[in-house]
């Protein structure tokens, strides 16, 4: 995705009157399904589409935990003050997961 995105989506908002935040927030959720399908993954992922140049990222929410007894959903302290000193066990941190083809699949589910 690139402002080639961006700029077809303001098209879109121009012809056919419907907002370009609201056409963002639905590829956003088609992302995060297409994901979900190509990586197999059950974690909670957020996808943001910068909407300035269109660049799409991935990122997967983990619980910041003493003992890591899941990868996929836990951190530990230690890797999370490497993201920002100020996180605490229980909190929440985005790690980014985006993988290097996921662009690909985001033009085609944008499509």
């Amino acid at each position: 995705m690139s402002a080639e995105l961006i700029h077809a989506l303001e098209q879109i908002e121009k012809e056919k009157g419907i907002g370009k935040e609201i056409l963002i927030d639905a590829i956003e959720v088609a992302l995060i399904t297409a994901y979900k399908r190509n990586y197999g993954s059950a974690n909670n992922v957020e996808v943001y589409i910068d909407r300035l140049t269109g660049d799409v990222r991935v990122f997967a929410l983990k619980n910041i935990v003493e003992e890591v007894a899941d990868p996929s959903t836990d951190i530990s302290l230690e890797q999370a003050n490497k993201f920002s000193p100020d996180f605490e066990i229980g909190d929440i941190v985005e790690v980014e997961v985006t993988p290097r083809k996921f662009g690909r699949i985001a033009a085609q589910t944008a499509k």
